[in-house]
């Protein structure tokens, strides 16, 4: 290979999966040493499966059908064996916690380390280095299975570092990192930068990271589109808030109480995760809780929905309730969407209208009830997830995190249409980076095992963010 050839080049590239339509349609792409790459596009608009397709497993592990030109550090990527593409292209996924193979961290990161240099010395200073070089030190003594979302992010990170790849991918990268994760990674991406390392980021919450990449593409209609120059126009030029001060929501103290906490306390292996937590739900509020990775935000909503019992303090509903996971895929149980439909029909006693509505809802939404729930992109999961809860008829959902995947456009779509339904919503987040104000009836921040309220103060709101992502798609489409 001479200095001159690309990393990666992709040239008229088709691809569909066994059954259905082509989901990627004539994309090119050309990614040079040392450059650094975003994506952005809609939730299913293709950006999971171009990273299956440059990993080769689009063809061995899920059978579509490629067509097209693709080159990694110039030799055809239908021409190397079944370990190159690994070795050449380090893939970290939506989901981390799928990337363990050891439910220890230390033992995961030692052995890929072996298995990659089949050498013990150089297997420890691999791992010694990628540890230093992503700050994990607290988290390699952990079972994975202890991370939070954002932690196991990071450990995939470190991981990445150790086969020293030519080509890095990033499915989601900040999908469950917090607002100090964000910086972390952004840390990370001048050293990758620094190492000379080629990178792609394929993110939905694209904000905060966009001005580190030298291009930004929009992947739509199964093509990329170059919208570097216009989307950093977009970042300064003035804005009017759209948001209809008549949807904003009623704090209304004389509301039926729902949900009512009493100093709830949690120990989890003796530290004090959460400290004598007070909280009422009113019907109809909307109400958002705030804290870092880590904070007890998850812990709160499994206590508020009766899958754990705290230490100290009561609960007491007078409503069914719908928890909604930030693991989204721990919510189905079923190896399609329409079984899932029938199911959860079928466990509330709701009969064949309940299942004939979600069918016709889903299939609006665009949803294949024929597939599995499994195969979808995380975005995908939260809205299935979303819709099945609005089947149940619950009054109160529990949302932990679920902007997670989702463009900020489908973020104030999600919002809208939980308020259109009437019901009671309580959503964690771990970051401030699309803040709307007027979407709540309380703001909440959990800290140090405490639950306040607080009135964030951010430059970028979620209708500007929305905003702003519907400009770029509409260039592209003019």
């Amino acid at each position: 290979m001479t200095s001159n050839t690309p990393v990666l080049e992709v040239k008229n590239l088709y691809f569909r999966y066994q059954s259905g339509d082509y989901v990627l349609r004539g994309l090119n792409l050309v990614v040079d040493k040392g450059e650094h790459v975003l994506i952005i596009g809609d939730t299913g608009s293709g950006k999971t499966t171009l990273t299956r397709v440059l990993t080769n497993t689009a063809l061995t592990i899920y059978g579509g059908r490629v067509e097209g030109l693709i080159k990694i550090m110039g030799k055809r990527l239908d021409e190397l064996n079944s370990d190159e593409p690994r070795r050449e292209i380090f893939l970290i996924g939506q989901n981390p916690y799928l990337f363990f193979v050891e439910p220890l961290v230390r033992e995961d990161l030692y052995n890929y380390a072996l298995r990659v240099h089949r050498n013990h010395e150089h297997a420890e200073k691999a791992v010694k280095k990628a540890i230093e070089s992503t700050g994990i030190h607290k988290l390699v003594d952990r079972y994975f299975y202890e991370l939070s979302g954002g932690e196991a992010r990071r450990v995939q990170v470190a991981k990445s570092l150790i086969s020293d790849p030519a080509l890095l991918l990033f499915d989601e990268p900040l999908m469950w990192l917090d607002d100090k994760g964000v910086n972390d990674f952004l840390n990370l991406l001048r050293l990758m930068r620094n190492l000379g390392k080629s990178v792609i980021v394929f993110e939905h919450r694209f904000l905060p990271i966009m001005r580190s990449f030298d291009k930004v593409y929009l992947l739509s209609n199964g093509r990329l589109h170059d919208v570097t120059e216009h989307a950093w126009r977009l970042t300064k030029k003035p804005y009017s808030l759209r948001t209809d001060p008549n949807q904003q929501r009623s704090s209304d103290e004389n509301r039926e109480v729902i949900l009512e906490a009493n100093d709830i306390h949690h120990v989890y292996n003796g530290n004090n995760v959460l400290r004598g937590i007070n909280l009422k739900i009113r019907r109809r509020d909307f109400i958002l809780i705030y804290g870092l990775n880590g904070s007890g935000k998850t812990t709160l909503l499994k206590i508020l929905a009766g899958y754990l019992k705290p230490s100290k303090g009561t609960v007491k509903k007078h409503c069914d309730t719908i928890y909604i996971p930030q693991n989204t895929i721990l919510f189905f149980t079923e190896e399609t969407i329409e079984k899932e439909v029938n199911e959860i029909c079928k466990t509330r006693n709701l009969g064949d209208n309940c299942v004939r509505e979600g069918l016709r809802i889903l299939g609006e939404l665009g949803f294949d009830v024929h597939q599995s729930p499994f195969n979808l992109s995380h975005g995908q999961m939260v809205k299935l997830a979303v819709t099945l809860a609005q089947l149940t008829r619950a009054k109160l959902i529990l949302l932990d995190e679920p902007f997670s995947g989702l463009t900020y456009v489908d973020r104030v779509k999600l919002l809208g249409h939980l308020r259109e339904l009437g019901i009671t919503v309580v959503l964690t987040v771990s970051n401030l980076d699309a803040y709307q104000e007027e979407y709540w009836t309380k703001t909440y921040r959990l800290d140090n095992g405490l639950l306040v309220e607080f009135k964030p103060d951010k430059l970028f709101s979620l209708d500007r963010a929305a905003w702003l992502y519907e400009e770029l798609k509409n260039g592209v489409s003019n």
